[in-house]
């Protein structure tokens, strides 16, 4: 009799200890609850094709830490702010060079959980870009692997791609990133 007694004890403590972590995964780091911010600084390396029609042709750079001069106003480093409710994301980001050039992009996004450490972060948008010859318009989207070593803190890394149509008689251009990488702060 006392056996049986060892036996459901047991299983209620394992069944007990079951029902818990699945309760507790439902809160864990990596699931956004309420409304949030993040600051980023986004494309501050990362290699770069670039197709732009006509005479121009394709062209391949690479960047690291912002030191690599950018051959369309896409590839910039450029900071970012995005607010989020729940994993839905509202962002707009911009950046400038010294040389005029100058770049705005508002995006929608969503951040999936893959694990307690690891997100999926997929954006979508459009923006307006400025040179002293060309204006620009045109659509981008970013699926970007977010690494979290901290609650508050990611490492994004994953491709990018911009499609820019320029004012008359410029050239259009389509630029993929593979891979960009930046940095965002949650708070």
């Amino acid at each position: 009799m006392p056996k049986h007694w060892i036996a459901l004890s047991f299983a209620m403590l394992t069944w007990g200890g079951w029902t818990e972590i699945a309760a507790a995964q439902h809160e864990m780091p990596y699931e956004f609850q309420g409304t949030q911010v993040a600051l980023s600084i986004e494309r501050f390396m990362g290699i770069d094709y670039t197709d732009v029609e006509g005479p121009g042709g394709s062209d391949v750079t690479a960047r690291l830490l912002l030191n690599a001069s950018e051959p369309v106003p896409t590839s910039l480093g450029r900071a970012g702010i995005d607010v989020f409710i729940d994993r839905l994301s509202l962002g707009l980001a911009g950046g400038v060079t010294s040389e005029d050039v100058g770049i705005i992009a508002p995006r929608i996004g969503y951040l999936f959980g893959l694990t307690p450490t690891i997100g999926l972060w997929l954006r979508v948008g459009g923006f307006y870009a400025a040179t002293p010859a060309v204006k620009y318009t045109g659509i981008t989207g970013e699926v970007l692997f977010a690494f979290f070593p901290h609650e508050f803190f990611a490492i994004h890394l994953g491709p990018t791609l911009d499609v820019a149509f320029a004012d008359d008689p410029n050239p259009n251009y389509v630029s993929v990133g593979i891979p960009e990488m930046g940095v965002s702060v949650w708070f």
